[in-house]
């Protein structure tokens, strides 16, 4: 039952907040942690509010930053297979991507047990996938209502912009533009500086904030670990099917030039940029995209402008002295790289010649290629249709040797705070996509009932099971810097030595050095 009354009322530094009450969690959305970014502000660092007398409503999500969605996924030339919808569909509950939006974006959303009530509360904040071009705080699978009730924890998720209007790299071309680099990154320091300012009134511990993303948020989450702007608002990361990268400021120009020439804009006059609505913007990076193909798509990457994003935190270097001591979980799913083949719909038809092709193009020798072959043969079974062995070869490549160089970065300076590694294992209900890029989501937020395409009758049971004992874990690290729970063996830090990693599952297991067998071929 949803209540609307005096007892939902929170204040903040800028002004008072109406919530709802739902069955003891106090949930409040579409708060504002900085003014509009429309209008003179677009483009613009996040502006502090303007404080009110009244009490505002938070009962409605704000709108999510104007976007495409990520190019691929745009393009005709998957479009005409049956895998974009069959991910769609795999992903139902997720947050969309792409689709109109709103400048007045900068808001967040809050879930909490208790408001005004002494107690402190750790807090569990979201940052969504889409790579920093699409995605929103809005959805189903990232609704913070379980966290908040079952966990004890504030469950907080974020909204930004995103693309051209959070990463279009202006600051050379006008003395205005000086600060502007990666304003949707200081919009992530923003909302952390107001949830530091703000969430005592709302039963949390300002000193007790876990940051958490998937996929394109895992990379947010990685470059906020590196940010002086979100220093001392960050105590603890999750990581989840994500890395660090930031573009050279050179690429950040080059994009902004592409980006500039189609519109017909001299450098000299970037105020044109305001004479176009947000959406005949979009329209103008599509229209760019529409004669482009992989490596060659406008895309506005993260830059690291040694200002706003500054330190790669697994650098072994300043970077990891830097952020050694934020306890950290990284992991991924048994079949992340099966988006790999999403992207690129003729490899679901590979026969084994292919895939030998394919890894010697990685710059693997004839004989080294048969040797991976043949491992992934002995660890996923003789029948295994020959693409997942590419792509378990690539998540190895990619995702397990990413663990071994983060938890390995720390050990270079001296160590600092665990390191946690989860491989997530259990598969959902299309065959070919198998335990792909982002099913894990919804398990870790207690909201698989909302995931109706990762169960069926027949394994819902086994999904509601690890549900509980997946967003234990979450809520545990939240509360402690350490994910055991009692659904669950007991979670050991992941070292160069041990290698420890939770197999995330009904019945998980924690496993030493997981797939031991290829390491000669990808560290």
């Amino acid at each position: 039952m949803i209540k609307i009354d005096a007892n939902a009322i929170a204040t903040t530094k800028a002004g008072k907040l109406q919530g709802a009450e739902i069955d003891g969690v106090y949930r409040f959305l579409g708060v504002r942690y900085a003014q509009s970014a429309a209008g003179k502000n677009r483009f613009m660092p996040p502006q502090p509010l303007i404080p009110w007398d009244d009490v505002k409503p938070a009962l409605s999500y704000a709108g999510k930053s104007w976007q495409c969605d990520t190019p691929r996924m745009e393009d005709p030339e998957i479009r005409s297979t049956r895998y974009p919808s069959a991910y769609e569909k795999l992903m139902t509950g997720s947050n969309e991507m792409g689709g109109d939006g709103d400048e007045d974006c900068l808001a967040l959303n809050l879930w909490t047990p208790g408001l005004n009530d002494g107690k402190k509360r750790p807090v569990l904040v979201w940052f969504h996938g889409g790579g920093n071009i699409a995605g929103a705080a809005e959805a189903d699978w990232h609704d913070g209502y379980n966290m908040a009730k079952h966990e004890d924890v504030i469950f907080i998720s974020i909204g930004h912009r995103l693309g051209i209007f959070g990463y279009l790299y202006l600051c050379d071309l006008d003395e205005r533009f000086k600060d502007c680099a990666n304003v949707g990154h200081q919009d992530m320091a923003a909302a952390l500086q107001w949830i530091h300012d703000n969430i005592e009134s709302f039963g949390g511990d300002p000193g007790n904030v876990t940051i958490c993303g998937q996929s394109g948020g895992g990379g947010k989450v990685a470059a906020l670990m590196g940010m002086p702007s979100a220093k001392g608002n960050v105590h603890k990361a999750i990581i989840q099917s994500g890395g660090f990268r930031a573009a050279s400021i050179e690429e950040g120009r080059d994009m902004t030039k592409q980006f500039l020439d189609f519109l017909g804009i001299d450098k000299t006059n970037v105020d044109k940029l305001y004479e176009y609505t947000p959406a005949e913007l979009i329209q103008a990076q599509r229209d760019i995209n529409k004669t482009r193909t992989v490596g060659t798509y406008f895309v506005c990457p993260v830059v690291g402008d040694g200002r706003v994003v500054k330190y790669d935190p697994f650098d072994g270097a300043e970077g990891s002295e830097f952020a050694k001591d934020i306890a950290l979980i990284t992991g991924y799913d048994k079949d992340d790289s099966v988006l790999q083949a999403l992207m690129n719909p003729k490899m679901f038809a590979w026969s084994e010649a292919e895939v030998h092709q394919a890894i010697e193009g990685l710059g693997y020798d004839s004989a080294k290629a048969d040797d991976i072959i043949a491992i992934y043969k002995k660890l996923l079974g003789d029948d295994i249709k020959p693409v997942y062995i590419y792509t378990t070869f690539l998540n190895d490549r990619n995702h397990t040797k990413a663990t071994y160089n983060r938890a390995h970065s720390r050990e270079l300076v001296g160590g600092g705070a665990p390191v946690y590694s989860y491989c997530f294992m259990r598969e959902g209900n299309d065959p070919e996509f198998k335990a792909v890029h982002g099913v894990e989501i919804p398990f870790f937020f207690g909201n698989a009932d909302y995931a109706p395409a990762l169960w069926n009758c027949d394994t819902h049971h086994d999904a509601m099971k690890l549900n509980k004992a997946a967003r234990a874990a979450w809520g545990a690290f939240a509360r402690t810097g350490n994910p055991s729970n009692p659904g669950m063996p007991v979670w050991r830090p992941y070292n160069s030595e041990t290698r420890y990693t939770m197999c995330v599952d009904v019945e998980s297991k924690l496993v030493s050095k997981y797939h031991e067998e290829i390491y000669d071929y990808i560290y």
